[in-house]
């Protein structure tokens, strides 16, 4: 990971410090000490993936009719898919106080 503020790189496990802020979880970079949060709309992005992949999963788990159930694989798939973009696209970003 890389921080925006003062370009250091370090690793996932080095992050330590964390809280709750108004947008979702900050965490605080361990050279310059500055709080940073994942950009929001990557955030939302893999929040509705993830939604999507639960809904028709569900949904295929009650069906009956095999072509339904192919369609709803195929669209768990694309939440899938578009929650793990959300994840491996996002950044981090200033946290706003």
């Amino acid at each position: 990971m890389e921080c925006p503020s003062c370009q250091a790189v370090f690793a996932r496990k080095a992050l330590k410090q964390v809280r709750k802020g108004k947008h979702g979880v900050e965490t605080q970079c361990p050279k310059c000490e500055q709080w940073l949060m994942f950009e929001p709309k990557m955030m939302m992005t893999k929040n509705v993936g993830l939604a999507i992949l639960l809904i028709f999963s569900v949904a295929n788990f009650f069906l009956d009719n095999s072509d339904y159930r192919l369609v709803c694989s195929f669209l768990g798939l694309a939440g899938a898919c578009i929650a793990f973009y959300g994840v491996f696209k996002s950044k981090l970003v200033p946290a706003k106080e």
